[in-house]
C-alpha cells in the first residue's frame, strides 16, 4: 500500500540522514588516498543529504499517484542533486557566500576535510599536499592560514574540478529524468 511505502520511505531517510550525520562529524582521522578519500567523501554526502533528499522525493512521488518507473526516477534525480548542493556547498565555503551568510573558510578552521581538499591532496605536489593537510588537521582560525589553504585549492584547480564534477551530476540527473516524466 502507499501508506506502507511512506513509512518505508521515511525511515529510510532517518537511518541514512543520521549515520551520514555521524560519519561526517567523526571525520577522518586517517587520511586513504585522494581517491579513496573522495569515495568516502562521497558516500557520507549521499547519506547526510542525498539520500533523505531523495527518500522524500519519493514520498512526493508516492503521494502523487507516480508509477514505480517514476518514483524511483525521481529519486534518482534528487539524490544526485543533493550530491551536486553539497559538493557546491563546499566550494562556496571557500569562495564566499553573497552575503556572507557563512564565515569563508569555516570548514577549514572546524578540521574538516571536504571534496575540495581531497581532489586538492590528489593535484597537488607532495609538499603542498602535507601542507594543505596539515593547515587542515591544526584548525587555524587564522585568517593567513585559511586563505593560503584556499589559494592551494584554488591553485591546482580542484575547486573548479568539484563545481564541473556538480554541474555534471546535475545534468546527468535531468538527462534520465525528463524522458520518464510526462511534459507539462
Amino acid at each position: 500500500s502507499d501508506k506502507l511505502k511512506l513509512y518505508d520511505l521515511y525511515f529510510e531517510a532517518l537511518r541514512e540522514a543520521h549515520a551520514g550525520q555521524a560519519l561526517d562529524i567523526a571525520g577522518f582521522d586517517n587520511i586513504p588516498t585522494p581517491q579513496h578519500l573522495e569515495h568516502n567523501i562521497l558516500a557520507i554526502y549521499r547519506l547526510k543529504t542525498s539520500a533523505p533528499v531523495a527518500c522524500l522525493a519519493r514520498m512526493g512521488a508516492v503521494a502523487g499517484g507516480g508509477s514505480e518507473a517514476q518514483i524511483e526516477a525521481i529519486g534518482n534525480y534528487f539524490e544526485k542533486i543533493g550530491t551536486a548542493f553539497q559538493i557546491v556547498d563546499d566550494v562556496l565555503n571557500l569562495r564566499g557566500f553573497e552575503g556572507n551568510l557563512k564565515i569563508l573558510g569555516e570548514d577549514i578552521s572546524s578540521g574538516k576535510i571536504t571534496l575540495p581538499v581531497a581532489k586538492a591532496l590528489g593535484k597537488l605536489n607532495p609538499a603542498d599536499s602535507s601542507k594543505l593537510l596539515g593547515l587542515v588537521k591544526s584548525k587555524s582560525t587564522d585568517h593567513e592560514h585559511i586563505s593560503y589553504a584556499i589559494q592551494l585549492m584554488e591553485s591546482c584547480g580542484a575547486l573548479d574540478a568539484c563545481m564541473k564534477e556538480a554541474y555534471t551530476l546535475v545534468d546527468s540527473a535531468w538527462k534520465e529524468l525528463d524522458p520518464i516524466l510526462e511534459p507539462t
